[in-house]
């Protein structure tokens, strides 16, 4: 279970998203992370799109269902997750859905560290390419990095066993997805990692 600094400390970074104006994404609106008292693992999507903005919510459009579906018949409680976008706020391209450019996740990755540190989870699950620029700095190669974990070390914290996995939208196009999907969350619920010491930080490290 989080501690009340470390509640404390999330309440203040959902506030700052939602008042972020580092980018010009924030216009097109915003995802506030989600999280629980519970939270052990976390999860790192892409980016928002018109369902997740509309509802300020990552996941909760059609890949949401796909996701929330594998997770579910896997036994999976969503209450042990923090879930996170790479970028908070929905990348649009001729109104419609978008992928954030490298900037925009710089941008948005100090945000990312921050939740993290916060959390201090025992595993990460990385859905899709650009979930994975925060560890590798990369927004490719998905498919050839997936199904094995790698510990990263993250910048201004610590060491954390990662899995790459595809990102549900995958799944809506491609028949391979759903059962990729599930090995990989199948692999994360599997693995066991022991808890490391208690992570200590400073209240000032959250003030922007």
């Amino acid at each position: 279970m989080l501690g009340d600094r470390q509640v404390r400390m999330l309440e203040l970074l959902d506030k700052q998203v939602s008042s972020c104006r580092k980018c010009k994404l924030c216009h097109n609106g915003t995802a506030i992370p989600i999280w629980t008292k519970r939270s052990k693992y976390v999860m790192i999507g892409e980016a928002p799109g018109f369902n997740e903005v509309r509802k300020q919510t990552p996941f909760v459009g059609k890949a949401g269902e796909i996701l929330r579906t594998a997770m579910g018949e896997l036994g999976f409680d969503s209450r042990d997750f923090l879930i996170i976008n790479s970028v908070q706020c929905r990348p649009v391209i001729e109104n419609r859905n978008g992928k954030p450019t490298e900037r925009q996740l710089e941008k948005c990755q100090d945000y990312v560290r921050k939740y993290i540190k916060v959390v201090d989870p025992e595993k990460i699950l990385c859905l899709g390419n650009y979930s994975k620029y925060i560890f590798n700095g990369t927004t490719t190669g998905i498919l050839r990095q997936r199904g094995k974990f790698t510990d990263y070390l993250l910048e201004g914290g610590r060491e954390y066993p990662v899995l790459f996995t595809v990102h549900p939208a995958y799944c809506i196009y491609q028949d391979e997805g759903i059962p990729l999907l599930k090995e990989d969350l199948q692999l994360f619920k599997d693995t066991k990692f022991e808890r490391q010491s208690e992570w200590l930080f400073t209240e000032d490290e959250f003030k922007i």
